[in-house]
């Protein structure tokens, strides 16, 4: 990685880890709660893609699970913010445009 890239991480939360699906795998400057500060958003890094490769999960701050994820994509997934029962996101890969994408979490 290049001076800049995303750091990537644990994640813990009230002093237990939330076991993500990549060792080291959250990238710490990416977190976002919902308002009611139930949900937590963040990228997390696939190394199944060439790098970069991420997507962005939805964590159940208060059971330490992940309940929604996003499609694995070669670029960076960053959250936004949420909006009702959607996580609104970036995703950037170099030499494209920028887009903004939905992940519809359901009935929670």
């Amino acid at each position: 990685m290049r001076m800049g890239s995303p750091q990537y991480g644990r994640l813990i939360l009230d002093g237990e880890e939330f076991v993500s699906s990549q060792p080291q795998g959250i990238e710490s400057d990416s977190l976002v709660w919902s308002d009611d500060g139930r949900l937590l958003a963040a990228q997390e890094l696939d190394l199944s893609i060439p790098y970069p490769g991420t997507r962005v999960v939805v964590i159940d701050a208060d059971r330490r699970i992940q309940i929604a994820a996003s499609k694995a994509r070669k670029g960076l997934s960053n959250p936004i913010r949420f909006e009702g029962e959607t996580l609104v996101y970036r995703h950037w890969q170099y030499g494209r445009d920028e887009q903004e994408l939905r992940l519809e979490l359901g009935v929670l």
